[in-house]
């Protein structure tokens, strides 16, 4: 007897979410290079996203998203559901225009492409001071999320953290 109730609500739930492909471009599945690439769910942070899924219930869509720290569930309406439908679709008709044109250099990421600045590159434009300023800036940034994760900051707290934590340094007098 158990073991028959057992699968009846084991059918029971499966019939009331039924997994949604987004787009076929990017599946039912969406990584966070998808995430990043196609606009999608911009009400989560990119830092607590792995991968996400789109379920409907009834008339109601649920994205569940999985990150290191577990699962998140959240509502989207119908008209957020179909603006991500449209994102993907603009942006796929793009990326693929730019393909043909030759100018995607890596198939995993359409967003980067030859018009791309490769990391490390000499800027020519910019100034010496400009180039020493955005080092220290991304040196900064980069030891302050450390930091955030070596305290085990996450989500609103981590950012928080980030943008607003920080120290001066004063020079001795000689």
């Amino acid at each position: 007897m158990q073991l028959y109730l057992f699968f009846f609500l084991a059918a029971v739930n499966a019939n009331a979410q039924q997994k949604v492909i987004l787009h076929e471009v990017v599946g039912d599945t969406i990584d966070l290079i998808e995430k990043i690439d196609y606009l999608l769910f911009a009400e989560v942070e990119d830092s607590l996203f792995d991968y996400g899924v789109v379920f409907k219930e009834d008339e109601l869509y649920v994205l569940e998203v999985m990150h290191t720290s577990g699962i998140t569930t959240r509502e989207l309406s119908s008209e957020a559901f179909q603006s991500y439908v449209g994102n993907v679709e603009k942006l796929s008709a793009y990326y693929q225009q730019k393909k043909e044109e030759g100018k995607v250099l890596s198939e995993n990421s359409p967003l980067i492409s030859k018009d791309s600045i490769p990391l490390g590159l000499d800027i020519e434009w910019m100034s010496r001071k400009q180039k020493d300023k955005m080092t220290k800036e991304s040196r900064r940034y980069n030891s302050l999320k450390l930091d955030a994760d070596e305290i085990g900051l996450m989500g609103f707290e981590r950012k928080k953290y980030i943008e607003t934590g920080g120290r001066m340094e004063f020079p001795l007098a000689k």
